[in-house]
């Protein structure tokens, strides 16, 4: 009984320990886009949402694409990022910059931050997949301390 009572008080403090210090999701906040299908030739919009924010004044996200697949249209801000300016670098094809700023921060959750607007091109013979990656990210609150965030984007299927 009194090995059984010393081996079940080191199982209940292992478990209390790792339970403890068990990984949890790394950061509060997310930024995704959506899975899309378009067809070739067609124009299409992205999304970028935001999610569980609180207090967001300064965004810069740096994107990659295939120039070969798709082209960059237009890029607009989300209706609750109005009160944030944007700049959008399109310099150079297959790559863009984003940036917003504002004075006052904005707050909420699954907010689309910004939308960009893409054409497929219409070369394509068969189905294929392509994504836009988020290459860098920094988001900053509006008392200047950085919001750290996880990012996830869904594929883009384009079809003949």
């Amino acid at each position: 009984m009194k090995n059984f009572l010393k081996s079940s008080f080191v199982l209940y403090s292992i478990s209390a320990l790792l339970l403890i210090f068990a990984p949890t999701k790394a950061w509060p906040v997310e930024i995704t886009t959506p899975e899309t299908k378009t067809v070739a030739g067609q124009t299409f919009q992205i999304p970028f949402i935001i999610d569980r924010i609180d207090n967001l004044a300064g965004v810069k996200v740096v994107l990659s694409y295939d120039k070969k697949l798709i082209t960059y249209k237009k890029g607009e801000r989300g209706e609750k990022a109005n009160s944030l300016m944007q700049v959008i670098n399109d310099k150079t094809p297959g790559r863009l910059v984003v940036v917003m700023a504002g004075a006052q921060g904005i707050k909420g959750e699954s907010i689309p931050i910004f939308n960009l607007t893409f054409e497929s091109t219409k070369e394509i013979k068969e189905p294929l997949k392509t994504a836009i990656a988020i290459e860098e990210i920094q988001l900053m609150s509006d008392d200047l301390k950085d919001i750290k965030c996880e990012t996830k984007t869904g594929d883009i299927t384009i079809t003949p």
